[in-house]
């Protein structure tokens, strides 16, 4: 009984401690700008952010990527960029669209690391991946956001169309 009490004393001094410190951490984080934020309350487009992040992770792939693979790599590549920009292109749209209800800020969570195992070409198949999941956002993406996700998608598909011709090209 006697050890039931202590353990439930140490508890109640290890909440005390604790509880108040975490509360203020969560008070004290910086808002970033940029595409790696979402707005406050429920995130109105979380599927343009993660399909950025997803880019992003592809296009870091793409960039660490040894071989050529017959030019495809460099024009997935481009077709990469070119889908990050027009959603960049999409998160001023909507921005321009919500100044005037001057919504609030909080950061967008980590996207997660993609990893191939095992694989002749991991970085090629984790682009394919990362680019898949993109447009998978992109797809449920709500809103259009001035043409821009429209013609972000056609840039994936591209970028996807090119990855497999590298992938083909490789097999010869």
């Amino acid at each position: 009984m006697k050890r039931t009490l202590t353990y439930c004393l140490a508890l109640v001094v290890l909440a005390a401690v604790f509880v108040p410190s975490a509360i203020t951490f969560g008070q004290n984080q910086r808002v970033p700008s940029g595409p790696d934020r979402i707005y406050q309350g429920a995130e109105p487009h979380p599927n343009i952010y993660r399909a950025i992040r997803a880019l992003e992770a592809a296009k870091g792939d793409l960039q660490d990527a040894a071989h050529d693979y017959c030019g495809h790599r460099v024009e997935a590549l481009e077709s990469t960029n070119n889908a990050l920009s027009q959603l960049g292109a999409a998160i001023a749209c909507d921005e321009r669209h919500r100044a005037s209800t001057g919504a609030a800020i909080t950061p967008a969570s980590e996207a997660d690391p993609v990893v191939a195992g095992g694989e002749r070409h991991p970085l090629i198949r984790a682009a394919i991946n990362a680019l898949r999941s993109a447009r998978g956002d992109l797809q449920r993406a709500a809103h259009d956001y001035c043409g821009h996700r429209v013609e972000a998608l056609e840039s994936t598909n591209r970028a996807l169309n090119q990855l497999q011709y590298a992938l083909n090209c490789d097999r010869r």
